[in-house]
């Protein structure tokens, strides 16, 4: 079986939509089926992934301008969509959807539609976060598209409501993703220390990364509290006044952003709690990869998050005083590091997402 997947890239841009990209790519390859991975650029981390079974069958195929020669003997395309931006009215609009279209029509073969929210569904959660006109170049390709693949069951309920407005004969098809898991192993038996981690996104608002300074506030005198994210794109006032009540409260503050894959697991393997207050989340990795490795998850109370986390607690982070409580609770509790690496292993672990691909591929 010989499969291309269609993926934008974005010069040191770590976007999970990406790397789910990649990893489906490498999912495919372990079941040892070719596949052609056609890119503008290669993504920052290709090389992360070289570890994994049948890397051998995946071959980067990279143009600036998409601008790819068509190829017709394959047997299934998979196109991973991205928001419109200043560049889509022309890479869009004559390079990138209409190269995917080429394929299909010379191969002759199933398109799948890798879907990662749609906009009714972010919208309803958090109201005005995204305007639809973000999908208005992707949504023109949905008249030649066989299957819309979404990554939870609760992401297929506002998937099909969607996108069936734009092509009626869509199929809907549901796969979890993996983790990194074969560099998520090396780091299980990981010592923990006084450490709490956080996933930022700033100027992202379903990410509600304003609750900082409320976990700050309930951190026990001398954690670290490590965020993951780029401190430059906090408003300079709010990052100082985190940086004084960090110091206030006797925390340390450290801020990491452009970390590897490796780096990543071995602070969420040492941290003893990660606490992640998104609002809205398509799917959302890092609480999944948290408990792989032993730790803990805290978690916004949203049905999405609930799906895929069996092992985590989650709370309304509006409520300071039950945050508090709550992340003093989980910080004195020992937890069964097995029991919360069982809870998402079933899909998350990478020998059994190839087998859950090829389940999923059989069904054509």
């Amino acid at each position: 079986m010989k499969v291309a997947v269609f993926a934008l890239n974005y010069k040191n841009n770590y976007s999970g939509g990406r790397i789910h990209a990649l990893m489906m790519a490498h999912g495919f390859a372990a079941n040892g089926y070719t596949v052609d991975y056609y890119t503008n650029l290669a993504p920052v981390f290709f090389d992360d992934f070289n570890i994994y079974p049948g890397s051998e069958n995946l071959h980067l195929k990279v143009s600036k301008y998409f601008n790819f020669p068509r190829v017709n003997n394959y047997d299934l395309l998979l196109v991973v969509p991205h928001l419109a931006s200043k560049k889509s009215i022309v890479f869009d609009r004559f390079f990138f959807y209409p190269t995917v279209k080429k394929f299909q029509s010379a191969s002759k073969c199933q398109l799948w539609f890798l879907d990662f929210e749609s906009p009714n569904w972010i919208n309803k959660l958090t109201p005005q976060s995204r305007p639809e006109s973000a999908y208005k170049y992707s949504n023109k390709i949905l008249p030649s598209v066989d299957a819309i693949l979404s990554t939870t069951k609760e992401g297929t309920k506002y998937a099909a409501e969607y996108y069936a407005r734009f092509n009626p004969n869509l199929s809907f098809k549901q796969l979890y993703l993996s983790i990194n898991s074969k560099v998520a192993d090396g780091f299980i038996d990981t010592q923990k220390r006084n450490q709490v981690i956080y996933f930022g996104r700033f100027g992202e608002k379903h990410k509600n990364s304003n609750v900082l300074n409320d976990i700050i506030n309930a951190l026990p005198a001398g954690y670290i509290l490590l965020v993951i994210g780029n401190p430059a794109k906090l408003n300079p006032q709010i990052y100082q006044a985190l940086i004084n009540q960090a110091k206030e409260n006797s925390i340390e503050l450290v801020f990491k952003s452009g970390i590897s894959e490796s780096e990543k697991y071995k602070h969420l393997a040492s941290s003893k709690l990660l606490i992640y207050s998104s609002s809205f989340e398509g799917y959302g990795l890092p609480p999944i990869e948290a408990q792989y490795v032993g730790t803990p998850a805290l978690c916004s109370d949203i049905p999405v998050l609930r799906e895929v986390n069996k092992g985590a607690e989650f709370i309304n982070f509006d409520d300071k005083e039950a945050l508090t409580a709550k992340i003093n609770s989980m910080l004195n509790t020992n937890y069964d590091k097995d029991k919360l690496k069982a809870s998402v292993s079933s899909f998350a672990e990478f020998d059994n997402y190839v087998k859950n691909i090829k389940y999923l591929v059989d069904s054509i």
